[in-house]
């Protein structure tokens, strides 16, 4: 796969940045390498610079608007949180976040969007760790969505909510 220059892509699973220049670095003193340098969206004064070798492994091009979708509706099948030890819960929430991968987290989020349903019917809020984990996810794959989908990032949450309950 190749990227160009100025080319929005996610770096690691989790950040959206932008491809800039190819350029030659010495980080240990000894050896030159060409690196592709990213410069974060959410932080365009910061960046990141990745081996030209070793780009593929690092960052993936954004999801298209019909990728997000069926992301979305492809986690109607996914349950992660079937664990009902709290700490094995807070690591599998937190594992999860961490994967980048679309399709769990927005599985992650589904199951956590019911729990916080069948809790208020209660009169009760999120645990802590959950309501954590749900915002970790929103903001992970917040700013990709948002920049495909051309909606704020804030409410990316809310638009998976209402796709997930047929809205």
């Amino acid at each position: 796969m190749s990227f160009e220059t100025g080319q929005k892509v996610i770096y690691d699973g989790r950040e959206l940045c932008r491809i800039g220049e190819v350029c030659r670095k010495c980080f240990d003193g000894i050896h030159e390498e060409e690196y592709f340098s990213l410069i974060p969206e959410n932080a365009p004064n910061s960046c990141y610079y990745v081996p030209v070798d070793k780009l593929e492994g690092r960052i993936r091009p954004l999801m298209t608007k019909e990728e997000i979708y069926a992301a979305i509706d492809g986690s109607l099948t996914e349950n992660i949180l079937m664990c009902i030890d709290k700490n094995q819960r807070k690591a599998v929430l937190s594992q999860t976040v961490k994967s980048g991968d679309s399709r769990l987290i927005i599985g992650m989020i589904r199951e956590l969007f019911e729990e916080k349903k069948r809790r208020a019917a209660e009169g009760k809020e999120l645990i802590s760790c959950d309501e954590k984990a749900l915002v970790s996810a929103c903001r992970v794959i917040g700013s990709e969505f948002s920049a495909v989908l051309g909606i704020p990032e804030d409410e990316v949450g809310r638009l998976i909510e209402d796709r997930l309950s047929g809205k």
